[in-house]
This record gives structure tokens, C-alpha cells and sequence, in this order.
């Protein structure tokens, strides 16, 4: 995803200073931006009739309009976009919450400060694009009976003999049946077999080491060490964490 982010100060060092810092705060990061500069508010709100803004950072005190009228134009058009004032007054801290301000950095601007803002913003906006999951169930027969157990409540899975044992965050329950079947009812994006006895939830997963499996809730359970390379691969790969 590009982030579209909006820099609008009628001095442009102001301007050009605000770009250097998104720039050399996204340097080593994985992140795509589009910067858009404006010198008055009447320029950018004039932009955000026909486009789509997620960051803006906007200067108190310029000609023709000031950032809080601007703001408030701006909220009558997009109400989701994220305003962030870059100002060198603190007497409009208490004005610029009723335009839902993200946040208000006084001038000159502190580096981690900055950084911060600019972080923030961005997780939100990651977040508030997220769609909701649809919660996972295991259905599984014992007795003529259908159990229904939420993926996210499932710790691991133990083999014993002819029998599996579901571990689960608040009941423990064994059936009859193989991992061979197990695995054919199961989301394998979603659990990993780290031992010929065990398959463990993904997400209950805190360390993996040459020997064993941490899970969340302090629980230890074996890896097989001939597949210990694979098992870590394998977890970090679903993960989507880069080796």
C-alpha cells in the first residue's frame, strides 16, 4: 500500500523540511509514500475534493485560511483522514480537537517526536484497513456427537495411541482418530507438526528452539530434532516473518 500524505505550510522550507523527515523516517523502512505539497489550505482542500488523503500535515498560521478552518473544511469532505499539526504556536493545542486531531507537534520539531506521529499514523490507518477474520472451527465426531471447538482456543494436539487429544484453553478433549485425518479437517495455515505426537496452533506459539515448542501459556512440548530446521522455516514462513 502507497500512503498519500499531504504537506500544506504557506513557507516552503517548512514544506521541503517536513518531506526530508517522512523521507528519512521511512529510509529503512517498508513503507510507500506519495508526498503532496500545498503552500495555502484553499490548494488543499481543493485536492481532497477529487482525491484520497490518509496523512496530512498541516501548519496553524498561514494566509487566507488557517489550518483550523482548513481542518474543518477538510473533515466536511473526509472525516477518516489523519490530521497531524506542525505549528510553532502552543495557544491552538485546545482548537484542534474539534476537527478529531491526530496529534500536534509544536516547532521546532523533534526528530522522535516526528517519527512517532508519523508511525502511528500509519499502524492506524494499517489496522482500520484489516478485515475482519472470520473465526475457524474444528468439527470433530465422538460418540455420534459433533464437537465444535474455536481454532483460537486450541493450544496443540496430542497423539496417544489410537486417540487425539485436543488441548484447548479451558477443556481437554480425546477422540478416536489419526493425525493423517486430523490434518484433513485442519487449516494448515494455521498449525504446524513439530513432532511425530504433536501438532501445535501457530498462534500459540512463543519460541521454538533445537528441542522443544514454548506455547503462550507456559506449556513445553517436544520437537523432533531431525525436522527442527523445517519446523522453524516452516513457522516463520506462515508467519510471514522474513528470514
Amino acid at each position: 500500500m502507497k500512503f498519500n500524505i499531504a504537506i500544506c505550510d504557506d513557507e516552503i522550507l517548512q514544506v521541503n523540511l517536513v518531506e526530508k523527515l517522512i523521507m528519512e523516517a521511512i529510509e529503512t523502512k517498508n513503507i510507500k509514500v506519495n508526498i503532496l505539497k500545498f503552500l495555502c489550505g484553499e490548494d488543499l482542500i481543493t485536492y481532497c475534493n477529487s482525491n484520497k488523503l490518509h496523512i496530512i500535515f498541516l501548519d496553524m498560521e498561514m494566509k487566507g485560511l488557517d489550518g483550523i478552518e482548513s481542518a474543518r473544511k477538510i473533515r466536511e469532505i473526509n472525516d477518516n483522514v489523519i490530521i497531524i499539526f506542525v505549528t510553532g504556536y502552543k495557544e491552538y493545542v485546545f482548537d484542534v480537537f474539534e476537527v478529531n486531531t491526530f496529534r500536534y507537534i509544536l516547532k521546532p520539531v523533534k526528530i522522535e517526536q516526528f517519527q512517532k506521529a508519523l508511525f502511528d499514523a500509519i499502524k492506524l490507518i494499517d489496522e482500520l484497513k484489516e478485515p475482519q477474520k472470520e473465526e475457524e472451527f474444528l468439527v470433530i465426531n465422538k460418540n455420534k456427537e459433533k464437537i465444535i471447538i474455536a481454532y483460537n482456543s486450541i493450544n496443540y494436539f496430542e497423539k496417544y495411541k489410537n486417540k487425539v487429544m485436543v488441548m484447548a484453553d479451558n477443556q481437554n478433549i480425546e477422540f478416536y482418530g489419526t493425525f493423517n485425518e486430523l490434518n484433513m479437517l485442519l487449516n494448515e495455515d494455521k498449525f504446524i507438526r513439530v513432532h511425530q505426537g504433536y501438532i501445535a496452533n501457530i498462534d500459540k506459539i512463543e519460541l521454538i528452539t533445537s528441542k522443544e515448542v514454548l506455547l503462550k501459556n507456559g506449556k513445553r512440548i517436544p520437537v523432533s530434532r531431525r525436522n527442527a530446521k523445517e519446523v522453524k522455516e516452516t513457522f516463520l514462513s506462515r508467519k510471514r516473518v522474513k528470514l
